[in-house]
């Protein structure tokens, strides 16, 4: 299996084209490691972010004197991506729980009233069978 490690990065740069967007959020949506990998990406971009910016000393950069390049934050697009990652989780999550099975009394005492039996500290199993009908 390839995995776009390359494309999380313009991914999260917003440099995707529509068709390398919709493959790679496809991918996400079955790829643990890749799902990983993008939270990880996202947690170091935040704490480098995060870290004060230090005033140089002028001179020591001199191209960095002419321009200041700011930085823009795309909170609805993290919001976006965290929505999918979860609606993704669920939907995963419903196709593969299974369906809860019917259990009749017969079964449940079968199961469970040969376990007790074994136990010296139980007597024999009673299971008391609730009646359906009307009494006379």
């Amino acid at each position: 299996m390839t995995h776009p490690s390359e494309l999380i990065s313009a991914y999260l740069d917003g440099e995707l084209t529509e068709r390398e967007h919709s493959s790679l959020i496809d991918h996400l949506g079955k790829c643990g490691r890749c799902s990983v990998e993008l939270a990880e990406t996202q947690r170091v971009r935040s704490a480098v972010r995060s870290l004060p910016v230090l005033e140089l000393p002028r001179g020591i950069v001199p191209e960095g004197d002419a321009v200041i390049i700011p930085l823009h934050k795309h909170k609805g697009l993290w919001a976006g991506v965290a929505a999918a990652v979860v609606a993704a989780v669920i939907a995963i999550a419903a196709l593969v729980t299974p369906e809860p099975g019917s259990v009749s009394i017969d079964e449940l005492n079968s199961r469970f009233g040969a376990r007790v039996s074994l136990d010296p500290a139980f007597g024999p199993a009673k299971v008391p069978v609730p009646s359906v009908g009307f009494s006379e």
